[in-house]
């Protein structure tokens, strides 16, 4: 039995689970979204931060299934550790102030994997890692087809954690009087926006380029003519306008 889930229903499940957390914690006031209480306390999933010493240095966090081991810097040393399952294991280098957002995100994206797995609890969906099936035979285009739609969900499902409907609501009336971000043709951005999505990464605690990508998701963009940017916003034209 295969399943099919739309963005439109991981927008639903992130927000459902981030305004249920909120409202248990009674953090309605707070932008900055609380992952690691999200993680710990409400999924009850225990983090690590490690030292990675896997050959792919894009690897920065991880879901341990309590049995696949994860290669870590151990007196540096690279040691396979098997971490007990259902534990979110994050570079330890993410820590740094300056990482905060991608630590955030990175987690997000790990606590999604979670999740969606409680959500599509059976063996055979072929956009999940937790329902790979060991029996069947897969073409290599099959495999990467499966894993980049894997990822692309918990991308997704993290993105609607973090930057929930209600946070960015709260960001847009605070940076941007309650408006949608104007955009002009072509993805163009004039220096006032991007200084407003700048100001609101900071107080939601993402980063630009993922909350860029939230904005467009949520269709936030006031989409307005090249040549109204021309003529308002870089004053081109002169005599020929």
């Amino acid at each position: 039995m295969k399943y099919f889930i739309s963005f439109q229903e991981l927008d639903a499940l992130g927000e459902g689970l981030s305004r249920d957390y909120m409202k248990k914690t009674r953090r309605w006031n707070s932008m900055c979204f609380d992952i690691e209480g999200f993680i710990t306390d409400y999924l009850g999933l225990p983090i690590e931060y490690e030292s990675f010493a896997e050959e792919d240095s894009s690897k920065i966090g991880f879901l341990s299934d309590g049995v696949t081991p994860l290669l870590v810097f151990r007196n540096k040393i690279p040691t396979p550790v098997v971490f007990p399952k259902d534990t979110i294991v994050v570079e330890k280098y993410l820590l740094r102030d300056k990482e905060s957002s991608r630590r955030r995100f990175t987690l997000a994206h790990e606590a999604a994997h979670k999740i969606l797995m409680q959500h599509v609890p059976v063996q055979k969906v072929a956009c999940f890692q937790s329902a790979f099936d060991k029996e069947n035979v897969y073409s290599k285009e099959d495999l990467q087809r499966m894993f980049s739609m894997n990822e692309a969900f918990a991308n997704r499902l993290g993105a609607s954690i973090l930057m929930s409907q209600y946070l960015i609501a709260k960001a847009l009336k605070k940076y941007n009087n309650a408006s949608l971000i104007r955009i002009y043709e072509g993805e163009i951005l004039a220096p006032a926006e991007k200084m407003a999505i700048q100001k609101m990464a900071d107080g939601l605690g993402v980063s630009f380029p993922a909350l860029y990508i939230r904005l467009k998701e949520l269709n936030l963009f006031d989409v307005r003519p090249f040549d109204e940017y021309v003529k308002d916003g870089l004053r081109f034209g002169g005599s020929l306008c």
